[in-house]
């Protein structure tokens, strides 16, 4: 079977920029809703997650962040959330203390089955994609990343609309397993063709957000745009399911007082991290730092 570029599917297959599986949800929804609707579908989008006026701040200092960096490859960069700041801030950091006062942190906790999180800093994504035309392609997280990540949280720093900017798109409902892999993990191409007209590539206003399952077919669109974008993966899980070999760097999030708080970190010496866990301190322990763990 012949590929196709995403332009190309989008144009045939319309549609496919609808919601058109109930896989959107606001507040009002609940958080369980939308944690049952994942586990069954594979992917959810929750509308207004984060404010939107706290994005283009961040969405600047990414951009002012690969501006000085020597060399950047034609697509992009992919970095360490740690690693990405200017003089202004780290943007990584500000989006996850929004994500942890915002309603999208009872999805995770319902998703985890458990209010003791921890954020899994060295499997999270800080993503510069620069715009280019792409053939069809999907992977599944779990075969590329540690199997026991249940899932991810994917937040543009930015609006995303198909057609005009990468983003990324889904193949509901979840198989529910591994399916068989190229040698790159990607799924192979016959498999999209076969499935993408029930897929869903969604539009994202600022401050909406995606989480899919580690199981659920998903992939980059590219339309040859040249335009950029900026966004930010989430990985993290229950606390007491972590493997302790996935939690360096990590941040442990807990309820005090009812709201989610940040309670610990785990970073070795030669991690580069410090000024970046330290901005999340300042604003969750009034500047008193984190409980060690170990």
């Amino acid at each position: 079977m012949q590929n196709k570029y995403f332009d190309e599917l989008l144009a045939a297959f319309p549609e496919v920029q609808r919601d058109r599986h109930g896989l959107t949800f606001s507040q009002s929804a609940g958080a369980a809703r939308a944690a049952r609707t994942l586990s069954e579908a594979g992917v959810v989008m929750l509308r207004e997650a984060l404010p939107a006026d706290a994005l283009p701040s961040c969405h600047q200092s990414f951009e002012r962040f690969t501006r000085s960096l020597p060399r950047e490859a034609e697509s992009g960069s992919w970095h360490s959330p740690w690693l990405v700041h200017d003089d202004a801030m780290c943007p990584a950091a500000v989006i996850l203390t929004n994500l942890l006062r915002s309603w999208a942190w009872n999805v995770v906790e319902e998703l985890c089955g458990s209010t003791e999180i921890a954020v899994l800093l060295a499997f999270c994504v800080a993503r510069h994609a620069i715009d280019m035309r792409l053939g069809a392609g999907a992977h599944q997280d779990a075969k590329g990343l540690p199997a026991e990540l249940p899932f991810s949280l994917w937040v543009p720093l930015h609006a995303v609309t198909p057609l005009r900017n990468s983003g990324l798109g889904f193949l509901p409902p979840s198989p529910h397993q591994l399916l068989p892999a190229l040698p790159n993990n990607d799924v192979g191409s016959e498999y999209v063709l076969d499935h993408f007209a029930e897929g869903w590539v969604p539009s994202y206003a600022a401050g909406d957000l995606t989480i899919h399952s580690s199981l659920l077919p998903h992939f980059t669109t590219g339309y040859g745009t040249g335009s950029d974008r900026f966004s930010l993966e989430v990985r993290a899980m229950a606390a007491r399911d972590a493997d302790p070999k996935l939690q360096d760097p990590a941040i442990y999030v807990a309820r005090r007082h009812g709201q989610p708080a940040i309670v610990g970190a785990q970073c070795s010496p030669g991690i580069p991290a410090d000024r970046f866990l330290a901005e999340l301190s300042g604003v969750f322990s009034g500047d008193r730092g984190f409980a060690a763990r170990s």
